[in-house]
């Protein structure tokens, strides 16, 4: 099994939705799509494939820069880097050689969109991950379909013969191609159970991950390749969509969770969430020991919205002051707090420092920590420096919060404990 070690270390990713959906940005024919997954347009609308596919025809995207991306990313705190190399449309972002149905082939683009971000990658020192759709496709080579918003006279379940042919002759060399040109860190694959789509069997998930393990030593694997429990052979768990658990796993673990509603660039998609929520997402997982894949929604032409790269500048303010406080850290000892999160480090020496994230305080008063096992030593506000006092009782330790903590969003305290 590879290792997981700069997965649990680096915590923070940024995950890309794009494709020829993104030109329709969330409308069809003049109307707002039905499902508020733009990149579900094809079979939100039931489009015809020959429709759907001129927009292959429309994506040109003049304005990407795959060095800017990246180094908003960086810049944001992030240190991985997922995108859909071919999400459920059956598109692919870089020049297959086992399907026309590709960025150099069948559009304008004429780029290696994946070989240009990969290069960017590697200069800036971002681990590449690559979202890979690998039961369903809509191209219409065999590739089964979700029956809850698409089937028709056009979309029908294949044959478990169509569907063989499919994984043998698209699924599986396109995942080695991806492999052997972009040696990525890891696979997000994406299903649901095995009752409702019945070609997604427990055999062919084994073989599938075989197939990785056999061409890549390093290349980690989602949990989302297929529901099954347990889960021996997947690498970490992927939550559902933009969701939170309550508690950690004992596996590696991740939320991925979007800015507003959709994952692609949707037009009219204006329910941004706030900076602070975003940060407490990122907290909240990494005080139960997960991390958080933050996913952005590039427009057609390359460009990320003003309201996205206003959000990943800030959270990366917030980071450059408090990312020891989530990279490389362990999940609280402690639970959660009445007045936030916690996060842990051992330090050399047999010590901890926990950091102390402040959400539900008041400048000026107290907090206490109560089930620490070792002796409190010295505390101090991250972004300031400023000294905390603590003090040590008979019902827990005390720290008195400086009145400056008024002016800092989000405060952290560093609390170091002697063995």
């Amino acid at each position: 099994m590879p290792s997981t070690d700069w997965f649990t270390r680096d915590r923070f990713g940024m995950f890309i939705h794009w494709g020829l959906y993104t030109v329709a940005a969330g409308e069809w024919q003049g109307k707002r799509i039905k499902h508020p997954y733009s990149e579900w347009l094809q079979a939100s609308e039931q489009v015809p494939r020959q429709a759907y596919r001129r927009l292959a025809a429309q994506f040109d995207p003049q304005a990407f820069d795959a060095e800017d991306w990246i180094r908003e990313a960086k810049n944001a705190g992030m240190r991985y880097f997922l995108i859909t190399a071919k999400h459920h449309d059956g598109f692919a972002l870089w020049p297959t050689q086992v399907s026309a149905y590709n960025v150099m082939d069948a559009t304008p683009c004429k780029r290696d969109l994946l070989g240009e971000l990969a290069q960017a990658c590697a200069k800036y020192d971002v681990k590449l991950g690559l979202y890979y759709s690998h039961w369903q496709d809509w191209e219409g080579t065999g590739g089964d379909i979700d029956t809850r918003w698409l089937e028709n006279d056009e979309y029908v379940h294949p044959s478990d013969d169509e569907f063989g042919r499919y994984w043998k002759t698209k699924c599986l060399p396109q995942v080695r191609e991806l492999i052997e040109r972009y040696d990525p860190w890891f696979f997000w694959f994406d299903t649901w159970s095995e009752a409702s789509f019945p070609y997604v069997t427990a055999a062919r998930q084994a073989e599938l991950i075989a197939w990785v393990r056999q061409h890549s030593q390093k290349c980690l694997i989602n949990s989302r390749i297929q529901f099954l429990d347990p889960q021996p052979e997947v690498d970490f768990i992927s939550t559902m969509d933009n969701t939170f658990p309550e508690e950690g796993y004992e596996k590696p673990w991740e939320t991925s969770g979007t800015l507003n509603d959709s994952w692609a660039y949707h037009a009219l998609d204006y329910d941004w969430k706030s900076t602070e929520q975003l940060l407490r997402n990122l907290v909240g997982n990494a005080s139960m020991g997960g991390n958080y894949q933050l996913n952005v929604g590039p427009m057609a032409d390359g460009r990320f919205q003003p309201a996205a790269i206003k959000r990943l500048r800030e959270i990366g303010a917030w980071m450059d002051v408090n990312g020891e406080a989530i990279y490389g850290t362990v999940a609280s000892p402690l639970g959660k707090m009445p007045w936030g999160r916690m996060t842990a480090r051992h330090l050399d020496g047999g010590g901890t420092r926990l950091y102390l994230h402040l959400w539900e305080y008041t400048p000026g008063t107290a907090i206490r920590v109560d089930g620490l096992s070792g002796k409190p030593t010295c505390a101090r506000v991250l972004e300031s420096g400023q000294s905390v006092p603590v003090q040590a009782g008979s019902d827990g330790v005390w720290l008195r919060l400086p009145e400056a903590l008024a002016g800092i969003d989000l405060p952290v305290i560093a609390l170091d404990l002697e063995p």
